[in-house]
This record gives structure tokens, C-alpha cells and sequence, in this order.
């Protein structure tokens, strides 16, 4: 039992020290904290059998203390940076990222309370209201495609407020191909309690692309 016990903290302080060689991804103002996006399995097809042969296994992201190399919160998946977006606050006690999935992200927020990671738990986003062409054909009898609906933490605001950007977009495929797209800037404010709100929405000029 002793042995299965030093084999499970051996692996955990091999993980924290494997997630921190990546910490400096994302580091927080004041150095103390660093979000590590993770990395995706990487391999190779042996030549002679065809075997898929690992090189790095699958590494989650993570929110790593720099200075003890501690995790303080495993996520459950790696990021893209080319994709997925992470902005500390000023103070470094909040953090906003998102994570993209097929054609939808998610957004996170945390709050550092002075010994753990809280999640924040967010209002509903306006969905960006789309200004279509008019058509012979019903909504109902269109052929609406899903393109995308993209929420990115943008910045922090000196008040405390979160300013994001929510992109949603289709393509009508009922007679000609006609995309259309729609950006809301929108801001969050928080509480004293840490609840969350949306404060303010700026809706910015519906695109038409064919």
C-alpha cells in the first residue's frame, strides 16, 4: 500500500514539474502566478511496423504558483494559443480565458481569494442578433449553417470590470451561399461578492459576406 502511495505522489510532483516547465506562458503582472496552457500528444508512425510511437504524452493546462512550482488548479484539457486567449487583471487576482471547443468557446473567470482559485460563475451573454436579407422563404424553410459563436476576454478595466467580445455567425446556403456575422462588445462588472453582471453592451455593425 506504502509502495502504490509513493508511486501516486512521485507522478502528481512529476505532472507539477512537467506543467511548470511551461508556466512562463502566461504569466501574472505581479510573478507570482503563471497559466500554463498544457500541450497536445505529439508522435510518429515507426517506419518499419507502422506503429504510432508517443513522443510527449498530453499535458493539461494549469495554473502553476512560480515560485513553489505548485499546481493550484489543473484544467482538463491543454489550450491552443493561437486560439484560446488568457488576461490577468492588473492586481493578479482575477483571470479570464477561454477555450475553444468545434465551433463554440467557453469562458472562464477566476478570483484569487488569498489561498485558492474561486470560479466565477457568469450572467448569460446576449447572443449577437443577426440582420439577414429579406427572402421569399421563412426562417423555418432557409438552410441555416452554424459558423461559429466565439467569446474572447478582451481586458480588464481599472474598475474591476471584464471586457469581452462575442462573435456569432451562420451562413444561409438556401439559395446562394450569403454569410453573415455579428460582434457585441460586451462588459462584465462584478459585486462586492464577487456576482457578476453584464454592465454594458456595445453592438457593433452586422457583416454580410457572399
Amino acid at each position: 500500500m506504502r509502495s502504490i502511495l509513493l508511486v501516486l505522489v512521485i507522478v502528481r510532483l512529476a505532472i507539477a514539474l512537467l506543467l511548470a516547465e511551461d508556466a512562463t506562458n502566461f504569466p501574472s503582472p505581479n510573478g507570482k502566478f503563471a497559466f500554463s496552457m498544457g500541450s497536445y500528444e505529439t508522435g510518429h508512425r515507426d517506419s518499419a511496423t507502422q506503429e504510432w510511437i508517443i513522443d510527449s504524452e498530453t499535458k493539461p493546462g494549469a495554473i502553476i504558483d512560480q515560485a513553489s512550482h505548485k499546481v493550484l488548479l489543473q484544467l482538463e484539457s491543454p489550450f491552443r494559443q493561437e486560439e484560446d486567449k488568457v488576461v490577468w487583471s492588473a492586481d493578479s487576482k482575477w483571470l479570464a480565458f477561454n477555450h475553444r471547443g468545434n465551433k463554440q468557446t467557453d469562458l472562464s473567470v477566476y478570483f484569487w481569494n488569498g489561498a485558492s482559485l474561486e470560479k466565477v460563475k457568469l450572467p448569460e451573454l446576449p447572443e449577437p442578433e443577426l440582420k439577414f436579407r429579406p427572402s421569399k422563404k421563412s426562417l423555418a424553410e432557409q438552410i441555416l449553417h452554424f459558423d461559429e459563436d466565439t467569446v474572447t476576454p478582451l481586458r480588464w478595466l481599472k474598475s474591476g470590470a471584464l471586457v469581452v467580445s462575442r462573435k456569432f455567425g451562420v451562413t444561409d446556403n438556401t439559395a446562394v451561399s450569403v454569410s453573415y456575422s455579428r460582434v457585441y462588445i460586451i462588459t462584465i462588472g462584478f459585486d462586492a461578492k464577487h456576482v457578476a453582471f453584464v454592465q454594458n453592451i456595445t453592438k457593433e455593425k452586422a457583416d454580410t459576406d457572399n
